[in-house]
């Protein structure tokens, strides 16, 4: 019988420390973020709405017009960087979600999942293409905290596993030790190989451009490109 995991593609044993991390969604998606950005998106979201509600109380001037959209078009900027992009995994695959480009691919298409500055992905594409690296705009990866985690692990190798011993078996202690793309890339590899087990079918990458954030992006600067025009 196969384990619960393996069918939901949910974290196995061992995984639950980092659940922060992913979340899972209805049909079956799970959603891997950093934090960091969701929080950076609201803040900014609040002061923006609060500006924008003061430049329409206060006389509505062209001036007010320009700020306005100035605020809209990085509002939508940051919109494409934090809050659209992401990560989604499913029984059937994954999808990077980029500021301007989005991608999915079957779990069959997915030939390995690495870790660098981001999160990378190396996919199949079609006959005669080569297999192409798509990052992960969301799951970012500093190479300083990398190194900084790495020495960690080197001068106190067993810091960690002592600080958990009691509660928690040897695995959870390594990913205590672990930066979250690093847990985050190990998460993502598992389901990777185990979707690549089950899949009865091939396929293949497919890119897209991700138009609600070019949108967003677009609009406000036509608007503010019209009050510019205006004298």
């Amino acid at each position: 019988m196969s384990s619960p995991q393996a069918s939901t593609g949910q974290p196995g044993p061992g995984q639950h420390g980092p659940r922060t991390l992913w979340k899972a969604r209805p049909r079956g998606r799970t959603v891997f973020r950093h934090p960091g950005p969701l929080v950076l998106w609201w803040a900014w979201a609040v002061f923006a709405l609060v500006n924008v509600c003061y430049l329409l109380i206060e006389d509505l001037t062209i001036y007010s017009l320009r700020g306005i959209a100035a605020l809209l078009a990085a509002t939508g900027a940051l919109y494409a960087c934090t809050l659209h992009s992401r990560v989604e995994a499913d029984d059937d695959g994954v999808t990077i979600y980029n500021p301007l480009r989005d991608h999915h691919a079957p779990w069959a298409a997915v030939e390995g999942v690495t870790l660098g500055d981001s999160v990378e992905f190396a996919c199949s594409r079609p006959a005669a293409k080569k297999a192409k690296k798509i990052y992960s705009w969301a799951l970012y990866s500093s190479r300083r905290s990398r190194a900084r985690a790495q020495m960690h692990r080197g001068m106190f190798p067993s810091l960690g596993q002592r600080a958990l011993s009691s509660r928690a078996p040897a695995e959870a202690a390594e990913l205590a030790r672990q930066q979250p793309s690093q847990v985050m890339t190990a998460e993502l590899s598992r389901r990777a190989a185990a979707g690549r087990e089950r899949a009865l079918a091939g396929g293949s990458l497919h890119s897209s451009t991700a138009w609600r954030p070019v949108a967003a992006i677009v609009a406000p600067l036509v608007f503010l490109l019209v009050t510019l025009l205006i004298r």
